[in-house]
């Protein structure tokens, strides 16, 4: 079964530039129609490109004016999209305030067109003044050639035999060349751009890519500053991740802490489509819904607290107070999680998932898939190895035409595992490092399509301080770092430390940690932690009180629910409510 990526024609593409003729066609749009036209010269919805400003561009210098002169309010609409895609094209206007401005300042003469009828565009509507222009130029070729056409077909009736021959040739040639016009006007996918040095074609490609590459909501970021250094800054559209460790390592650990700080760390994310809710799609096919909640309770909240103890209410608060799952202006990305069972799927479900939440109002901005083997190639494949490179193959194809990262995770082979479990028991430090390509699962040509490919692993310092370490072994991107050893909390073993915001606490080795006669975190040694990499801020000082995990620990304390304990029989948790409940100590056995 081939991958059927055209299951659901959602998108509009590119249009091509169309050559100007003095030739007018009578076509006469409907009010609403203008008006949609008008909210699209004045739209911020990223999916409109400049090739199809050019075609309306186009279209109105083709229209008869003659149809619109006696009706005033389409005559000024007209006007409003002319001037509007003036100031897009001539003047490289992009703020629709200034757009406004432009064109209120110019032909409109003072003659106000009340702009609150004009809304946000959704995709949908996008498309349909995409297709409508594209299909209005296709007609406008008719117009043009109707009556070459009523000639040539009048001269085929009335010929004879021996002429004959003679007109199918003209009609040939005639119909190639309207045939190679409709191809002109026509709405392109992505996929089918073409880059050309032609004036018109060069400078909208150049204008297009330009804009695409220096948008800042192209990447989304992490909360961890080694690790964003180590995908090139955050995880870019079109492009596919794949990480790889051992079973039982924490792969899925590692995913959901990266989906929770995407929500987190890309603060007023404005979609393409406005009218749209961003979203991070989390597809589970290893854990239930329930054992995701339940995990990233604990990674928001603490890993002693059971949401057993709680109400509902009580969760939710803590959900949103700790661990920021709101949604506002400010942080408006939701995450979205959905199980299947594995093996249940194959990569064409990644389409279904993401234009259904379009139909409910949601634009993905990224897809998490846990983990790559759970997924059947669309292809049909059956040889495991194969089918493996078919998948990523895939999932490179679905980033692409949806623009939009996706990450994902699989196993590292036995060999691999032969390698750590061998060392485990040394003093050695840095396993990670001995690891490399040739570990892959079960199929090298996982590697051949994606953009990053890394290795994780679960390491520990000699101080006994916990890490996940990732290393990169594949890229097509640009990166300042190939070896980053993040730390978790110390007081939260399922979270990894978020220092977005503060100096940064990855480290590039775990070995050769100097050492601090002092005691520390649950009777261990506190270490001052500046063996960091040399554009690391120095935050240690002579005092061991001031070591990097001491001042997490404070600063944590400040951002998170405290809970107070006492031994041995029981523990009381002090339990913040809403401003509706009382608060209460709340004992537990």
């Amino acid at each position: 079964m081939a991958l059927n990526i055209e299951r659901r024609q959602r998108y509009s593409g590119q249009g091509r530039t169309y050559v100007r003729t003095e030739t007018k066609i009578p076509i006469n749009f409907d009010l609403a129609s203008l008006d949609l036209m008008c909210s699209y010269v004045l739209s911020e919805n990223r999916n409109v490109r400049k090739s199809q400003y050019i075609n309306m561009r186009n279209l109105i210098a083709m229209l008869d004016m003659e149809k619109y002169i006696n009706d005033q309010e389409k005559y000024k609409r007209v006007l409003f999209i002319k001037k509007g895609l003036e100031a897009h094209l001539l003047k490289e206007l992009t703020n629709p305030i200034a757009i406004l401005k432009y064109i209120n300042g110019g032909i409109l003469d003072g003659d106000v067109i009340d702009i609150h009828e004009f809304t946000s565009l959704a995709n949908a509507e996008v498309e349909w003044v995409n297709e409508t222009v594209s299909k209005s130029l296709s007609y406008s070729f008719i117009y043009m050639e109707a009556d070459r056409a009523i000639e040539l077909f009048t001269k085929f009736k009335a010929a004879d035999y021996t002429n004959i021959s003679t007109i199918v040739d003209e009609i040939e040639m005639f119909v190639s060349g309207l045939n190679t016009k409709f191809r002109k006007a026509k709405v392109e996918k992505a996929t089918d751009i073409a880059f050309s040095l032609q004036d018109d074609n060069f400078k909208s490609i150049i204008s297009e890519v330009y804009s695409e590459i220096t948008n800042k909501y192209r990447k989304l970021k992490t909360g961890m500053q080694g690790f964003n250094k180590l995908i090139g800054g955050g995880f870019e559209n079109t492009r596919a991740y794949l990480f790889l460790g051992l079973t039982g390592v924490g792969k899925s650990l590692t995913l959901l802490n990266l989906a929770l700080q995407i929500k987190k760390y890309n603060k007023g994310y404005r979609p393409k489509d406005l009218t749209k809710t961003p979203c991070v799609l989390y597809l589970t096919m290893e854990n239930s819904i329930t054992e995701t909640v339940q995990r990233m309770f604990q990674m928001c909240v603490g890993p002693d607290i059971d949401m057993k103890d709680y109400t509902p209410e009580e969760i939710m608060y803590m959900l949103r107070s700790s661990g920021e799952l709101f949604l506002t202006d400010e942080s408006p990305i939701d995450i979205i999680i959905k199980y299947k069972p594995n093996r249940s799927e194959d990569t064409g479900y990644l389409y279904t998932m993401v234009e259904d939440l379009e139909d409910e109002g949601y634009e993905v901005i990224c897809v998490i898939q846990d983990h790559a083997k759970r997924l059947k190639a669309a292809s049909g494949q059956q040889d495991i190895r194969l089918e493996l490179g078919d998948v990523i193959n895939e999932f490179k194809t679905f980033a692409m035409l949806k623009d939009i990262p996706l990450i994902t995770v699989s196993h590292i082979n036995r060999d691999g595992a032969k390698v750590i479990d061998g060392s485990a028991t040394s003093t050695k430090a840095d396993l990670t490092k001995m690891l490399g390509k040739a570990f892959i699962g079960e199929s090298m040509l996982m590697l051949d399509n994606v953009d990053f490919g890394g290795i994780l692993n679960l390491e520990y310092d000699q101080n006994g301080f916990k890490y996940m370490v990732f290393k990169g072994i594949k890229y097509r991107i640009a990166h300042e770092l190939e070896y980053v050893c993040q730390p978790f909390s110390p007081e939260n073993d399922v979270k990894l430390i978020e220092d977005f915001y503060g100096n940064p606490v990855y480290k590039e080795t775990l070995s050769t940690v100097p050492q601090l006669n002092q005691p520390g975190i649950n009777g261990q040694s506190k270490v001052k932690m500046n063996s960091y990499s040399s554009n690391m801020k120095e935050i240690a000082n002579d005092e061991p009180e001031d070591s990097i995990f001491e001042a997490i620990r404070k600063e944590e304390e400040k951002m998170k629910l405290k809970v107070q304990k006492t031994e041995p029989e029981e523990k009381k948790v002090h339990i913040y409510r809403p401003i509706y409940f009382e608060e209460e100590e709340k004992s537990v056995v």
